[in-house]
């Protein structure tokens, strides 16, 4: 049984550092990230122990849209969904950015029997991403899910929101963590 730590929108390693920091996992756990944008994770895609991937998470492998601040200055926010009201987006001008079958990365990479600890914060791909995770059964190799949930910010109803995260309550229980990130 492999240990897994799966950072999805690694942003600049924030998570990996709080990670290995505060839960106290240094060397017993494999660490992947996905951050599409280089120059957002350059503070730590080269670091030791960590298999980064410039790759956005998504329902297919290929290349696709990414969209990024207006200014440039603010890395924060950049998305795959164009109707993201947030985050000023350059809605003209979107990056190509690799992205990659997060279902089937999962299920050709490990066991349902490693235990995966799965953080995802992905600006509103995240419904797209997840419920394929439960179609195709991926859903089931993870066993803890820290997640940051953006409804309102890509105008989803609330309802379809509440119907995802309860999906998630019944197949992970309390090893099911969210916030939902309000628009601000």
């Amino acid at each position: 049984m492999k240990k897994i730590f799966i950072d999805c929108g690694g942003h600049g390693g924030e998570s990996i550092r709080r990670f290995r920091k505060v839960d106290k996992h240094q060397g017993d756990f494999e660490i992947y990230s996905f951050e599409p944008v280089e120059y957002v994770a350059k503070a730590y895609r080269d670091t030791l122990g960590i298999n980064y991937s410039n790759k956005a998470i998504w329902i297919f492998d290929g290349e696709i849209d990414f969209y990024i601040n207006k200014t440039y200055k603010s890395t924060r926010g950049n998305s795959l969904i164009k109707e993201k009201i947030s985050g000023g987006l350059d809605k003209e001008n979107p990056l190509k950015v690799p992205c990659i079958n997060f279902s089937k990365w999962i299920i050709e990479n490990f066991d349902k029997d490693d235990f995966i600890i799965l953080k995802m914060d992905i600006e509103g791909a995240e419904y797209e991403v997840l419920n394929k995770m439960i179609k195709d059964g991926s859903i089931f190799y993870i066993d803890k899910i820290n997640m940051e949930f953006h409804y309102d910010k890509i105008n989803l109803e609330k309802s379809i929101h509440d119907i995802l995260v309860n999906k998630l309550k019944n197949i992970l229980g309390v090893n099911f963590v969210f916030k939902e990130n309000k628009r601000k």
